[in-house]
């Protein structure tokens, strides 16, 4: 189940990008910087993955994942992972209903909290929490195993938009607690893809990002489905063979990054895409090599970008990869180990009203047993 955050939530070097175009001004900082992250090991079942965070502030944030995993299923009925913060402490949370495992969580407020994953036959399963029940939905209703949501953006007042797909096609279903309906998005009738990460800005804007099959190529092409000005498009964007989009983090209807990686199973490569509010644009980052899972930003221009880079032959992991854009620099840091290990952070969230960003994702501990970890910045 490693692959289940990274690669879509199913069952799972280039120097200088010379495609790419630099966010001016940009200097890349070729010495790792000093990690300011943190980690911590919730109290969750061993072979467990904590697969997005999300907060609304300082004293209030939520975890999702998975426990209990192993090579037949899980060993436990119900193996969500449900964590939530209060200013002090994690502890785990448990749902009043039948939900099997969690993929992704999202906060409008501390009222307005959504999460989405599946229950145990497949179906999609979401959650919502209106600061004190959580109440179960059925965004999209399909027979099990035809259709997967795979991320949620809570867009206020109750409402959500979801992402994945059906039967193979890039699927956004928009609704509230009361209803839910697909979304007409131009552009992608007949199209053969996913949609794997999507964000909403305050003012009205949407980001969905994933990947699409074109022709009879053998490996996919990033993809960006976007709501700018009330209106949904697949967004025109640089060609990018053999890749595809994990990750997408929008700060306003004219300020948007989209991550992921190239040649992500032979020698991968990041991928870093900006949105200007008139085009997509592929970015050189100061990392040549390695996956790319997670971006974040917050109000102030700092972004965040979580991964692993390997050292070739690539058996040595110097640690997490971080690369930090902030005051027109890219910078690159090495996350703590944990245990002598390293984790993975799957996801990425700004603390409202602070600087500070959590991350969520797993590392590998005594026994090669893997376990959650979340990090913060300080």
């Amino acid at each position: 189940m490693g692959s289940l955050a990274r690669y879509g939530l199913s069952v799972a070097t280039v120097s200088t990008l010379t495609a790419g175009v630099l966010l001016p001004p940009v200097t890349p900082v070729a010495a790792a910087a000093p990690s300011t992250w943190t980690a911590t090991i919730p109290a969750l079942i061993h072979e467990s993955r904590l697969t997005d965070v999300a907060a609304t502030g300082p004293n209030n944030a939520w975890s999702v994942g998975y426990q209990a995993s192993t090579y037949t299923g899980y060993s436990i009925d119900q193996p969500y992972a449900l964590l939530r913060w209060n200013g002090r402490t994690w502890t785990e949370r448990r749902l009043p209903h039948q939900a099997y495992l969690l993929y992704k969580v999202d906060a409008a407020s501390a009222r307005d909290v959504w999460t989405v994953g599946s229950r145990r036959l497949g179906e999609s399963y979401a959650g919502h929490f209106d600061g004190t029940t959580w109440t179960a939905h059925a965004p999209w209703p399909a027979p099990a195993g035809t259709a997967e949501l795979l991320d949620v953006a809570a867009t206020g007042g109750g409402r959500a938009v979801f992402v994945g797909h059906d039967g193979g096609r890039p699927l956004v279903v928009e609704g509230d607690t009361g209803q839910f309906g697909r979304v007409a998005v131009p552009g992608t009738d007949g199209l053969n893809g996913v949609l794997r990460a999507v964000s909403r800005t305050a003012d009205g804007g949407v980001f969905a990002a994933g990947e699409r099959y074109v022709a009879d190529a053998p490996y996919p092409e990033p993809m960006i489905a976007q709501r700018v000005g009330g209106s949904w498009r697949v967004a025109p964007l640089p060609s990018i063979p053999s890749a595809r989009l994990t990750g997408v983090w929008a700060r306003s209807s004219t300020d948007a990054w989209a991550v992921g990686t190239q040649d992500y199973d032979s020698a991968p490569k990041p991928v870093i895409l900006h949105w200007d509010g008139r085009t997509w644009q592929r970015v050189a980052g100061p990392a040549s090599a390695g996956w790319v899972y997670a971006v974040a930003g917050d109000a102030n221009g700092n972004v965040w970008i979580s991964g692993t880079n390997p050292i070739p032959p690539y058996v040595e992991y110097p640690g997490t990869l971080l690369l930090r854009y902030t005051g027109g620099r890219w910078s690159v840091a090495y996350g703590p180990k944990v245990e002598g290990n390293d984790p993975s952070l799957d996801a990425l969230a700004n603390i409202p009203g602070t600087a500070s960003f959590w991350g969520s994702g797993t590392v590998s501990t005594a026994g090669l047993r893997l376990t959650t970890v979340i990090e913060r910045t300080r």
